[in-house]
């Protein structure tokens, strides 16, 4: 019973994290106004971060929320759910009247790919943190 309920929440959370992708939607819209960027590579990939920065933040929420809010031993584990899920139903769609270049197309990776590694990381992280303060079965450092 556990595991359904880890699922709901995993996907509830998802759900709860895609309004306040849509809150944040316009704050960073107006950060990234009037910004030209150039034909290199680094420049795709900073455009699909400066794009997907409301969801990115959103999914970094989620994962925090997800570690922190499941009762079970490997928890970040959890956030690998919402993280697929900003993958498979993400939000972004991309309509070109021509083909779109190999640049358009990295830009467009990122922009998908980078907010679910960032909750997966968040989560990780978070999990490392909560484990190295709260572990009972880890002995306390000694004193010198």
């Amino acid at each position: 019973m556990s595991v359904i309920r880890n699922i709901l929440i995993a996907f509830g959370v998802f759900w709860l994290s895609l309004w306040v992708a849509a809150l944040l939607g316009w704050p960073f819209s107006k950060l990234g106004d009037g910004i030209v960027y150039g034909d290199s590579m680094l420049s795709a990939i900073a455009m699909g971060v400066m794009s997907s920065l409301n969801r990115t933040v959103a999914a970094i929420l989620a994962g925090i929320l997800v570690t922190l809010t499941l009762d079970h031993r490997k928890s970040e584990f959890w956030a690998l759910i919402v993280g697929v899920l900003y993958v498979i139903d993400a939000p972004v769609r991309h309509h070109w009247s021509s083909p779109a270049s190999g640049w358009d197309r990295l830009w467009q990776g990122i922009d998908l790919v980078f907010p679910a590694v960032a909750c997966i990381v968040t989560a990780f992280i978070t999990a490392s943190l909560r484990s190295g303060r709260h572990d009972p079965e880890r002995p306390a450092p000694k004193k010198q």
